[in-house]
């Protein structure tokens, strides 16, 4: 929606307004971001812990862990971003032709 949209007295959409699959595919993206933060909070967790008397071959095996899920994390939610990104760029070209 654009300013234009808004000047012009067209209504607001709301969520529920917009296609189901593009619905599911924001709450993919945004459950992507959410577990990619909190990975790497983690991580940053475990990272101050090096150094210190807790410091185990224990810790240092969960930091290669972490650090994996998040590189897996990151690589999924890229792909649905991308996805996302070419079945709005294809619906644009759809509604441009007509």
């Amino acid at each position: 929606m654009s300013f234009q949209d808004l000047e012009a007295g067209r209504p607001l959409a709301s969520r529920r307004d917009r296609p189901i699959g593009k619905q599911d595919s924001t709450q993919a993206i945004a459950s992507g971001i959410f577990q990619i933060n909190t990975a790497v909070s983690t991580f940053q967790r475990l990272v101050n812990t090096l150094g210190t008397p807790k410091d185990t071959p224990e810790l240092r095996e969960k930091l290669h862990k972490t650090r994996l899920h998040i590189g897996q994390l990151v690589k999924d939610t890229s792909a649905k971003l991308k996805q996302a990104s070419e079945i709005d760029h294809h619906a644009e070209v759809n509604v441009s032709m007509l």
